[in-house]
């Protein structure tokens, strides 16, 4: 037989009550602390992989398009275009092809379409025939638009001191649309510095950390055409989307290796379902000993293909820092902001220099180095002319930067 309850106990009936209400709080302490750890881990995992859910808890949070290091600089907000001095940009002029995709982000920028840019003068530094009457052409096109005068030494070196000068290679492919705001920022708030470089992709002492996991993406040769018939040749020469290309096939042995030559004219990289760690050009770079160097073209176009996949999807924070002073190796002279009384310095400096010989006078014997400022918060693709033919000449690159800018900048400027 069961002990017979006292109802009449009241001091019974609370401890039982009460018993039962501390079980109640812990049950509902655990509940709250499995929810709490699993929305970090989800959390976690949306921000630096979303791709393993279904959907991307972040975005109800954050706004992702923006990243913590936008522009300017931290809490500045908008920055207008400062007053009391023309901003010029130097643009050193090789290949039409490429300055013909350049100028969209010039247009873009200039002072009457709401830009920074007072005047772009051009630095003819090739006497092809062609090339040189298509600037002709173009500068005739735009008044802010001029020519450097033949025989004038306008790279580096300028007598108007009181101009602050922005160098862009005539191959920049791509701009983001506050780089130029940016630097010019950066180089009034820090006085002190010869030169603000941009944070430009796969160039001077940058090439290594963008070529972290993560930032760098497996991207392998096209080794044999693939056919799309679902789609028409018009509608592949003007998609840029990574998205819309094809998975990698190939023997399960490939790898990029030193002295890898193009396999056809026009071949597209590709990102494999499941990629080895070291059969991509970066990946056999840093773990093998025949793979290629950081600027050879494979490690070039794997880097653009990235690139322009991490464009498509939103993520080139990956490839931010706030800033970085006087790096230990030389930065990329490609598109750098300087005030005209510094130029017969960094004439000096960059002058002319292959990357090595740069590399070994960039620490002078007593330790010091020049006092260059890379800003990390805005980007610059830059398409390297120097690979040529049988390099990222047979990609299909070229055309991907020039159906992005079509897309997205030239139709923006007014």
């Amino acid at each position: 037989m069961g002990r017979p309850q006292n109802l009449d106990d009241v001091e019974a009936n609370c401890d039982e009550e009460e018993e039962l209400c501390t079980w109640r709080d812990w049950v509902t302490v655990l509940a709250w602390s499995v929810l709490g750890y699993l929305c970090i881990i989800l959390t976690v995992i949306g921000y630096y992989n979303p791709s393993l859910l279904p959907i991307d808890p972040t975005s109800l949070l954050f706004n992702k398009s923006i990243s913590p290091l936008f522009a300017f600089s931290p809490g500045s907000g908008h920055f207008p275009k400062p007053h009391g001095f023309k901003i010029v940009a130097l643009v050193p002029f090789n290949y039409h092809e490429r300055t013909a995709i350049l100028d969209c982000y010039l247009q873009k920028n200039l002072a009457h379409n709401h830009g920074f840019l007072d005047q772009v003068i051009f630095v003819p530094q090739t006497q092809d025939a062609v090339s040189l009457q298509w600037l002709q052409s173009l500068v005739q096109q735009t008044p802010e638009y001029a020519i450097s005068f033949p025989g004038h030494d306008m790279d580096w070196k300028f007598t108007q001191n009181d101009v602050m000068y922005i160098r862009i290679d005539g191959d920049v492919v791509f701009l983001e649309d506050h780089t130029i705001p940016t630097i010019v920022k950066t180089k009034l708030d820090n006085p002190g510095t010869t030169m603000v470089s941009a944070n430009v992709v796969n160039e001077g002492t940058l090439s290594s950390l963008h070529s972290h996991p993560g930032v760098a993406l497996p991207y392998l040769p096209e080794l044999h055409h693939v056919e799309q018939p679902s789609r028409s040749k018009s509608q592949l020469s003007h998609d840029w989307r990574a998205t819309s290309l094809p998975r990698w096939k190939g023997p399960a042995s490939f790898k990029v290796q030193k002295g890898f030559k193009p396999p056809f004219q026009g071949h597209r990289w590709l990102l494999p379902a499941g990629a080895g760690s070291d059969r991509d050009p970066i990946a056999s770079s840093f773990y093998t000993e025949t793979g290629p160097g950081l600027q050879d073209w494979t490690v070039s176009a794997q880097q653009h293909y990235s690139f322009l996949d991490h464009l498509e999807s939103n993520t080139l924070s990956k490839y931010k820092f706030p800033l970085w002073v006087d790096p230990t190796e030389p930065p990329s002279s490609f598109f750098g902001c300087f005030w005209g009384k510094d130029a017969e310095t960094l004439r000096e400096i960059f002058g002319h220099k292959s990357n090595e010989e740069l590399s070994k006078s960039w620490t002078a014997p007593d330790g010091s180095r020049p006092h260059v400022t890379i800003d990390g918060k805005g980007l610059v693709s830059h398409y390297s002319a120097q690979l040529g033919a049988d390099g990222l000449d047979a990609t299909d690159l070229l055309e991907r930067y020039r159906a992005y800018a079509r897309e997205k900048v030239c139709r923006q400027t007014s």
